[in-house]
């Protein structure tokens, strides 16, 4: 697959169906990793990491935002630590809710679709991830630091080992089990990936708009 190439067919594609200003671009390059992102104009906190990950999100429609990364990246063989010849390539898609003048836009999921040269990985692709349950613990988190009422953080902790943390499962999006196959998809070519993300992005507006 020809980086280039799918990001120029990405930003054409992009900026007739979700925003003029979408710009996919080269954020950090070398020899093992290209790595592209979309240009946004808003702060969002993209994964709720230590420390949290901080991104640019770009206004799809209303009070919805996206965020988009793709990488091609080569890694080291776990038994040599040699770097491999084969690429990577992991492709995910962030939706965001909160109305422009916001300085933090809560993540509601993630669409991601990974394509390793293992054919170990056990997690299905693409796949969902939903994530707006944190965005939720992070409001009362805030709520009790801010009021310094320790007696509610500690009834909230409590409460929330009682829920299956959700954001760790891989959620298929495709799995072709109906056809006897398994969960994973290869990434092909780059109409492939346009064709997936057109379909994503009509999907998702018209479930987002209802």
């Amino acid at each position: 697959m020809d980086a280039n190439k799918l990001i120029g067919f990405l930003n054409k594609s992009c900026k007739k169906t979700i925003n003029p200003a979408f710009n996919l671009f080269l954020k950090n390059y070398s020899h093992d990793l290209h790595h592209y992102v979309i240009e946004g104009r808003s702060d969002a906190v993209n994964r709720f990491e230590i420390p949290p990950t901080s991104v640019k999100v770009l206004n799809w429609f209303d009070d919805i935002w996206l965020f988009l990364e793709i990488k091609f990246f080569k890694e080291k063989n776990k038994f040599s630590r040699k770097i491999v010849s084969h690429i990577n390539k992991s492709i995910s898609i962030s939706i965001f809710q909160g109305a422009d003048s916001d300085e933090r836009k809560y993540q509601l999921f993630r669409a991601e679709w990974d394509d390793y040269f293992s054919n170990e990985t056990k997690h299905a692709q693409p796949h969902w991830h939903i994530t707006s349950n944190q965005a939720i613990e992070k409001i009362f988190c805030d709520y009790a630091n801010i009021s310094d009422e320790s007696e509610f953080l500690q009834i909230f902790e409590k409460e929330k080992q009682k829920v299956f943390d959700v954001k760790k499962i891989h959620f298929a999006m495709n799995g072709d089990w109906h056809n006897d196959k398994d969960h994973v998809h290869r990434i092909k070519n780059e109409k492939q990936v346009v064709k997936w993300l057109q379909g994503l992005f009509a999907h998702l507006r018209t479930e987002l708009g209802s």
